[in-house]
């Protein structure tokens, strides 16, 4: 049992069987009642003909010498006709037979009480004085002040026959079904358990490393949308064990070039430069400088590590976002006097409630702004706007740098991915900040994308959530 296919083939055959044996059951229990039927109109009519042609017509010592009788043979109905006590008088051979014995019938006890009676599987002798079963029907008929009982009976042995033939060939039946139905459903429950042998192979090689792996899609059921399902999970462990290999490739390079730096510096340091004041502390300060970024390159990666192994549970409040974000341009306002540049900000009225860690936000909107001031030229402007819809409130924060490539756009919020390597990394970044800053914002139940223009400026959108229930008072 501990193949799918198998358990499939053994549930379907049960079901089938089942329901076959139920059908059959039914319907040899309606054949049989409707025989039986049958045969108790027959009885009553052949009943109409003993009352009819018989008990109407004769006098009770000459019941034995009518020819209506003779009818009753032609159609193997056994015919009597009885005393009010139940004992035969006619016709002769159940008289002679059975002299003053009454017959044991509940039929024949029914119409002694003045009911019509009926029996099923009635046990009683024939002429011969063999024992059988019989259907048999009684009624009393009244005839001046005579009482009298017509008796009719028919072997149940025709009954039991059909029936069992009946039954021997619903087995027959049940049996070829029951065949078929494993011959089919073998093939039939290929379509479904070939896919799922092919999904525990490519499972199998996947945790074995080989990540590019593809299953063939040849519908739109639960089978099709199941391997659909698994190519595009084959396909993100993969365009995600290219970015881990990418990661670890950047992070050993963005810690290897400051510790050569570091460590080239020191030697020189070692070997006689400390004998020079002017240049053992320009050494010491390019010394200084690369420990620093080492130090934020780490506080960097710990925090990444910290963002996606949720082991920080944010603390949240309700705050006014517009009132952050006037806060967060007052921080950043000395970094844009620096360069000439202006933070114009298109203040809102009306507060923008979020639900939000103010810390955490307050970190992502001076990243951004950071970013935008960083890399655009002297004397230019930075605008920030907010705008509300039905569901949340959007942060637009717009430069006019030289913006960045359609290839690229899609890539910024990447780990170490920079446009410009060098000049990047020339302005004391990581190539963390945007990913950090993806995380905190998805961790708040919102995103946050790009759009750009080159040579013009590149706009950098914040969807958070909105706070319906917060009260401005």
């Amino acid at each position: 049992m501990n193949s799918i296919k198998l358990k499939l083939i053994i549930i379907y055959v049960a079901v089938v069987l089942i329901v076959m044996i139920l059908s059959g059951t039914y319907m040899l229990y309606s054949v049989r009642q409707d025989e039986i039927a049958r045969i108790r109109s027959s009885l009553a009519s052949h009943a109409d003909i003993i009352e009819s042609e018989i008990i109407q017509r004769y006098d009770p010592w000459n019941f034995w010498e009518a020819f209506g009788w003779r009818i009753l043979v032609e159609y193997h109905v056994q015919g009597m006709i009885l005393n009010d006590m139940g004992i035969p008088t006619a016709p002769r051979e159940f008289s002679e037979l059975l002299g003053a014995q009454r017959i044991n019938d509940e039929a024949i006890l029914a119409a002694v009480n003045g009911e019509v009676g009926f029996t099923v599987r009635s046990r009683a002798i024939d002429l011969s004085q063999n024992v059988h079963s019989w259907l048999a029907y009684a009624r009393p008929v009244t005839v001046g002040d005579s009482t009298f009982i017509v008796y009719t009976r028919a072997s149940a042995d025709a009954l039991n026959e059909s029936l069992s033939q009946l039954m021997v060939h619903l087995i027959i039946m049940v049996l070829i079904a029951v065949v078929l139905t494993a011959i089919l459903w073998f093939f039939l429950a290929n379509t479904i358990t070939n896919p799922i042998v092919t999904m525990i192979d490519r499972a199998k090689a996947m945790a074995e490393g080989e990540l590019s792996q593809e299953i063939p899609v040849h519908g739109k059921d639960e089978i099709g949308q199941l391997a659909y399902n698994f190519n595009h999970m084959a396909r993100e462990l993969n365009q995600l064990d290219t970015m881990r290999k990418e990661f670890v490739a950047n992070v050993s390079h963005e810690l290897r070039t400051p510790l050569t730096s570091i460590r080239t510096y020191t030697e020189t340091l070692l070997e006689g430069a400390l004998e020079e004041p002017e240049i053992a502390s320009r050494f010491l300060t390019i010394v200084d400088d690369e420990a620093k970024r080492m130090s934020l390159l780490v506080s960097d990666l710990l925090e990444l590590s910290r963002l996606d192994s949720a082991r920080t549970k944010l603390d949240q409040d309700v705050l006014d976002l517009v009132g952050l974000l006037r806060l967060t341009i007052r921080q950043s306002q000395i970094l844009a006097e620096q360069k000439n540049q202006k933070i114009a900000f298109d203040n809102p009225e009306e507060a923008c409630f979020i639900l939000a860690n103010s810390p955490r936000v307050n970190q992502v909107i001076s990243n951004i702004l950071s970013n935008a001031i960083k890399y655009s030229p002297e004397e230019t402007t930075i605008h920030v706007s907010v705008e509300t819809t039905d569901t949340d409130h959007r942060v637009y924060i717009k430069d006019e740098g030289v913006g960045i490539p359609e290839e690229s756009i899609s890539r910024i919020f990447e780990r170490f991915y920079r446009v410009d390597k060098g000049r990047a990394r020339s302005m004391g970044g990581t190539g963390l900040g945007l990913a950090i800053a993806k995380e905190i914002i998805e961790e708040h139940g919102g995103n946050i994308y790009a759009t750009s223009i080159p040579e013009e400026g590149t706009t950098m959108v914040l969807r958070f959530n909105r706070y319906f229930e917060a009260n401005p008072s």
